[in-house]
């Protein structure tokens, strides 16, 4: 990062700038982090306004949803930013192929169904090969620049959705600026902590791999994992297969290619407490001093600190190293003080909290006024719990958080969550001018049911459309 503040260039730009803004926001505002939150909210307004109108020109014609949505509505350009707040997709959206299609295995069809929401090539995949949910996001990735990340599974099917290399490189080349020290050479690798498998496709483990990439240099004596495996896609739908059978495996079939994984699994969460407790340990041993990154869920940072505080380990890393727990409790109970535990085991005077989501390319991490503030490159809306109209970009308000994504650009970015929340729109204590999520973040009890300013006919239909063309 520039130690010099850039100014940023005019949002009344050419188009081929307004590219470069939704393409690469960090090029467009010269190298410069901090300009990045300090744009005026006239100009940011102004500039994302020209963004979202060529998104919509690109691609409502090339994404059949979309696209019959905007029929639906009459909807033949933006005009403003709450005109996009009627082409907003539920999150439900990216799972809404028939589940019979991953129970059976029919990748051709679900190749299908995921060609509908990006403007990919996906017609010459040979899917004849796959066996699993695995081996499909394998061929995925290693013949497209999909980077396709699936959710959970808890609903007893998997979320996927379209995000792709570039897009993650362009957000962790983001992050390093805000985790590294300035002037730090760009080829130098940083020593990661992942607390969890080396790798997957879940919309966690894929941040594994960027980090590895962007913040370790690619360098394995750098990135320093709980497990050196694989988060396996096929054995997180299983696992929620069996919770949704009320926690009777014997009511769900399992593969035969799946029961070794599901064995070495198994015993692997019945040793769970004790490798963490060698894992802190050698982390203890080999990094004292030293400056780490780590991002992880506010439960397995809970679970590290304890495996170190209970050996009497405390102020392992560096002071200036960055934690970066996300995802809050997710149903979990954890003590009032969990973070402050794991400030005192790391050596930090504080965790940095992060928020983000599986659909957005976006890490907020938590701005020294206590608040999300959401990146330049990120439309937000706040809708009207009951009737999903957007409300004012003013003040404080509060409802159902809905983003636009204007770094996607070969699928549709806007998407409404199952968060409730407050967003000011206000300049913020610390000096940025960005909107902010306040926090006290916490999800509507029914996210399944999410009421979108789309009108329910319309919403339907283009539904609809998506699930036929699955078969």
């Amino acid at each position: 990062m520039t130690t010099t503040p850039v100014r940023p260039p005019s949002p009344r730009r050419p188009d081929h700038d307004v590219r470069r803004f939704a393409d690469d926001p960090l090029r467009w505002f010269g190298g410069d982090r901090a300009s990045m939150h300090r744009l005026p909210a006239p100009d940011l307004a102004a500039l994302q306004l020209a963004a979202l109108r060529m998104r919509f020109t690109e691609l409502v014609d090339r994404l059949p949803v979309v696209g019959a949505l905007a029929r639906e509505q009459n909807l033949d350009g933006i005009g403003a930013l709450d005109d996009a707040a009627q082409l907003l997709l539920p999150h439900t959206v990216y799972k809404s192929y028939p589940p019979s299609l991953l129970s059976q295995g029919r990748f051709d069809q679900l190749t299908r169904w995921i060609s509908q929401l990006t403007t990919v090539d996906l017609s010459g995949l040979d899917t004849s090969g796959c066996d699993s949910v695995d081996a499909w996001l394998t061929l995925i990735d290693d013949h497209t620049r999909l980077r396709l990340a699936h959710s959970s599974g808890t609903s007893g099917t998997m979320s996927f959705v379209p995000h792709t290399a570039e897009q993650y490189g362009l957000l962790y080349e983001i992050v390093r600026h805000d985790t590294v020290p300035a002037g730090t050479p760009a080829d130098e690798p940083v020593h990661v902590v992942w607390p969890s498998y080396r790798s997957g496709r879940s919309g966690i483990a894929r941040h594994a791999t960027a980090m590895f990439e962007q913040l370790s240099r690619h360098s394995p004596d750098h990135f320093h994992t709980l497990d050196p495996g694989h988060l396996s896609a096929d054995l997180m739908l299983l696992a929620a297969r069996v919770k949704a059978a009320g926690g009777r495996p014997g009511q769900v079939e399992i593969p035969a290619a799946l029961r070794e994984q599901r064995d070495r699994y198994l015993a692997g969460r019945r040793s769970a407490p004790e490798a963490m407790r060698r894992f802190t340990a050698d982390l203890a041993e080999r990094l004292r001093g030293e400056r780490v990154v780590s991002l992880s869920l506010w439960e397995t940072y809970h679970e590290w600190a304890r495996a170190g505080l209970d050996q009497g380990l405390d102020g392992v890393f560096a002071p200036d190293s960055v934690l970066m727990p996300g995802g809050g409790t997710k149903g979990s109970v954890l003590p009032d003080d969990w973070a402050a535990q794991v400030a005192r085991f790391a050596g930090v005077p504080s965790v940095r909290l992060v928020y983000a989501m599986v659909e957005l390319i976006m890490l907020s991490l938590v701005c020294p006024a206590g608040a999300y503030h959401v990146e330049p490159w990120i439309v937000p809306y706040v809708l009207d719990p009951d009737t999903g109209r957007p409300l004012p970009r003013q003040g404080t308000v509060r409802g159902r958080a809905a983003f636009f994504d204007l770094t996607a650009d070969v699928y549709w970015g806007g998407f409404v969550t199952g968060d409730r929340v407050a967003v000011s729109y206000d300049p913020c204590s610390c000096g940025r001018t960005t909107p902010r999520v306040e926090p006290g973040i916490s999800r509507f009890e029914d996210d399944d049911k999410i009421t979108c300013a789309a009108t329910p006919e319309a919403l339907d239909d283009a539904l609809e459309y998506l699930a036929d063309a699955a078969l």
